[in-house]
């Protein structure tokens, strides 16, 4: 008989991301769930157990986050094309941490004309954004249509709008990228035009690291001049394994049951912070103007 998979406690997966995210908390981990991104299982007390399916899907999660700057809406549609069949097994490469950018395998283009009904943006605000030369409208047999990879721009830039941002607002970017590709395409491009096959394809493999980099740099760049904004992380002090191998921690989620809406006075076992995060949505901010957003 095959041998039952082994399920963990919430502070043993803290313990396992902190290697690879050194911030994560259990009130994150609870909030990921109370938003709908995460299932874990749960005993007939209450607890939360959780798969190694489960920690995958929770990485893929935090690496969106910290790698491709999603809003949690975003990423939670994400996570249904998955569990859908919509998009297959080539979106998860991020889940490994072999690349910063998920394929847009399984997504399909969509017509100028059908956009601003799929896309819940206005025809002006469609114009604009291709005026601005944020994306690119493309000619194809059955005429202009929008491909996944400008798709991908567009949900974006409507997260933005959110805030008050316009269109306009975001020429900004494209000249970041403009300059970013420029320095990236210099240091790859004398392998990238080897003859050797070998020498392009490790080439490639380069790019896709230094476009990562990159991102990564980016951010913590922007972490840094804007810390004084940001709350400081919570403390999750990591209590010792006792002599059997446990730890505390683990005693203490097993002892008694996970409440759905826990009462102010207590929490839920094995969790050490008081606080649960913020939701990561802020309301409907007001219109944007001019010198909110230098040109």
């Amino acid at each position: 008989m095959a041998a039952e998979e082994k399920k963990y406690g919430i502070g043993e997966v803290q313990d396992i991301l902190k290697k690879e995210f050194p911030d994560i908390t259990i009130s994150k981990i609870r909030f990921l769930e109370k938003e709908g991104l995460l299932n874990p299982e749960r005993t007939p007390s209450g607890y939360r157990k959780y798969s190694k399916a489960n920690i995958k899907q929770l990485s893929y999660i935090l690496r969106l986050q910290r790698e491709e700057y999603l809003p949690l809406s975003v990423i939670k549609r994400k996570m249904q094309d998955l569990k859908s069949g919509k998009v297959v097994a080539g979106d998860m490469t991020v889940m490994s941490g072999q690349a910063a950018e998920p394929s847009l395998t399984g997504a399909v283009p969509v017509s100028l004309d059908l956009a601003p009904s799929k896309l819940g943006l206005s025809p002006e605000t469609l114009k604009e954004l291709v005026d601005y030369g944020i994306v690119n409208v493309h000619e194809g047999p059955e005429g202009k249509y929008f491909p996944p990879s400008e798709l991908k721009i567009l949900n974006l830039a409507k997260e933005f709008f959110r805030y008050g941002v316009e269109p306009r607002h975001l020429r900004m970017f494209n000249q970041f990228v403009g300059r970013e590709a420029s320095f990236i395409e210099q240091i790859i491009r004398p392998q990238l035009q080897h003859k050797d096959p070998n020498t392009k394809r490790s080439a490639i493999k380069d790019l896709e690291n230094l476009m990562a980099l990159s991102q990564m740099f980016i951010q913590a760049l922007l972490r840094e001049a804007l810390s004084s904004y940001l709350p400081r992380p919570a403390s999750l002090d990591i209590l010792e394994e006792d002599e059997e191998g446990a730890t505390v921690e683990a005693e203490l989620e097993e002892s008694a049951p996970d409440l759905a809406e826990p009462p102010t006075a207590g929490v839920e076992p094995g969790a050490s912070e008081q606080v649960s995060p913020a939701p990561e949505t802020p309301p409907q901010s007001a219109p944007a103007d001019d010198q909110m957003f230098p040109e």
